[in-house]
């Protein structure tokens, strides 16, 4: 497929989303990626929904290596002498006691970019702890009670909603690391944390309260700007305004709903006045939209040009022109599309999410499929320089399946 990535080779020790996720960021880039997987798997792979493994390994060479036997990690190192990159997740406590920690490898391999996603960082009583998104991101970093109502219990994140920009974290760092890497002939350690990510996603928030400022968890239809709020059309179709700059935006809003009156009302002469009776004009327009159905509203948005978007659904999203034109969607490796399904007859082809950046030099085709588990072990050896017989070997210790 070709990337800006061509001729990087890395190695990844993942499981699960994140450390995957971002071993896949970097096939779509063009790396080349060998996923080594003890002989049960990835335990992501038992996963009722397949697309999610699908999804965060597609593009690589699947190997297994029982790393509990000495002859599995000499081969594992003999993939890393010709690497330039590890990206895991495993807990390093535990790839320490396999030597397989920074130091040891950094030392063997002076350009090798070793690259650690954990929980909680790498320092203080969580080095060691274990961590998934739905604790170290979600809930310690603060993410749920943000967004959560007084009152209410928390939302439930959505799956990988915390290990995926953690991922995308951390493949920024690689590629960094690698700049540094052709420009010294050296590796280093980068890493990124599920808590990291979580805390600098509400960043904004945490900043404004380590200064006294305002930021209040919970915000129920706007942030504090009654025209950048959620509002619910006659159809009960959900979509949010988006006049971040309300002395800009709030005329072409007043125009648009057919109030122009409200333009003059003191009450909403300037910003501060808009923040300060948010609530009555929360109720006027609540009012006003309920009145005709999103339909109508985006023809006058339009007109008016009043900046918004529509809630829509997972099937909508699937849909939108926006969604498509973007280069969201990608077709999956091997299926056959049929006719445009807006054109009638046939199916379209299976789809999944491409990673939200392009190249203008690589040319995006059809994401390809993710390994079964082990499928070019026999393969990536005899690359090593393995003949059949070390292979057979190999087998009969138990070193791969």
């Amino acid at each position: 497929m070709g990337g800006p990535l061509d001729g990087v080779r890395v190695v990844e020790l993942g499981v699960a989303v994140a450390g995957p996720a971002c071993a896949a960021i970097l096939a779509d880039w063009g790396a080349e990626v060998v996923k080594v997987e003890p002989p049960t798997g990835d335990p992501h792979r038992g996963n009722i929904l397949s697309a999610l493994f699908e999804l965060d390994n597609r593009g690589k060479r699947g190997v297994c290596l029982d790393l509990r036997h000495e002859s599995a990690r000499e081969m594992l190192l003999r993939l890393l002498a010709d690497a330039d990159v590890l990206v895991t997740n495993y807990r390093l406590a535990g790839l320490a006691r396999l030597g397989l920690d920074y130091e040891t490898l950094s030392a063997r391999f002076p350009k090798l970019v070793y690259a650690a996603i954990t929980g909680y960082g790498t320092e203080g009583d969580g080095a060691d702890k274990p961590g998934y998104d739905i604790g170290a991101y979600w809930s310690r970093a603060g993410v749920a009670l943000s967004v959560t109502q007084e009152g209410t219990p928390p939302p439930v994140p959505r799956p990988g909603m915390g290990d995926h920009p953690t991922a995308m974290a951390l493949a920024a760092g690689v590629c960094a690391a690698l700049v540094e890497q052709r420009r010294t002939g050296r590796g280093q350690f980068v890493t990124t944390s599920l808590l990291r990510t979580g805390a600098y996603t509400i960043s904004c928030d945490l900043i404004s309260r380590a200064r006294g400022q305002m930021a209040t968890p919970g915000l129920r239809r706007m942030m504090y700007n009654p025209i950048l709020a959620v509002y619910r059309a006659g159809d009960g179709r959900w979509f949010w305004l988006l006049g971040l700059q309300p002395t800009r935006h709030w005329p072409n809003v007043a125009r648009a709903v057919g109030r122009p009156e409200l333009i003059d009302d003191p009450r909403f002469a300037t910003m501060a006045d808009l923040m300060a009776n948010r609530e009555d004009l929360v109720a006027i327009l609540d009012e006003v939209l309920a009145t005709q159905p999103l339909g109508h509203w985006a023809a006058r948005f339009a007109e008016h040009d009043v900046w918004w978007d529509p809630l829509l659904s997972f099937d909508e999203v699937l849909t939108d022109p926006l969604v498509r034109a973007a280069g969201v969607l990608r077709p999956a490796a091997g299926a056959e599309a049929g006719a445009d399904a807006a054109g009638g007859g046939g199916e379209e082809a299976p789809l999944t999410v491409a990673t939200p950046v392009d190249f203008s030099g690589q040319r995006v085709g059809p994401a390809p499929r993710a390994p079964e588990m082990g499928e070019h072990t026999e393969q990536v050896l005899l690359d090593l320089g393995l003949d059949w017989p070390d292979i057979l070997a190999l087998k009969e210790a138990g070193a791969i399946p």
